[in-house]
């Protein structure tokens, strides 16, 4: 008896995993949208170049991740028909 995963197994997991990823994206952009001290202070201006970096940065990686989501779907999809 086979304890290897099927192929849906492997791209469900895969799936799992890459949410997580996500998840974790969301939670940096929460980070550096969050207030700081002393509160009510202005970003640097190498602080405002970090905080529109990690936004647009995650904002790509999630939409990859997006990307993902959708090709796992179809090979999850192929299987079934």
């Amino acid at each position: 008896m086979s304890t290897l995963p099927t192929q849906r197994q492997m791209f469900e997991a895969a799936r799992d995993a890459l949410q997580k990823a996500r998840n974790q994206l969301t939670e940096a952009q929460l980070e550096v949208k969050g207030d700081w001290q002393p509160l009510g202070s202005s970003l640097t201006d190498a602080g405002a170049d970090a905080r529109k970096a990690v936004l647009t940065k995650t904002s790509q990686l999630k939409n990859e991740i997006d990307d993902l989501f959708n090709v796992l779907d179809d090979a999850i999809r192929e299987q079934r028909s």
